[in-house]
């Protein structure tokens, strides 16, 4: 699991209002575009 402190960014989180809507897509699509090139890096540097 990658975690960015989800309790302080989210206050929906694990309540009944976390749905898709309150989440920034934006920002997960930036947080998963980061971590993908990183484990590029580590498999094939």
């Amino acid at each position: 699991m990658i975690t960015d402190t989800s309790f302080l960014r989210n206050p929906h989180y694990h309540r009944g209002s976390d749905t898709i809507e309150t989440l920034d897509l934006e920002f997960l699509r930036q947080v998963t575009a980061g971590c993908l090139r990183a484990m590029r890096r580590v498999v094939a540097p």
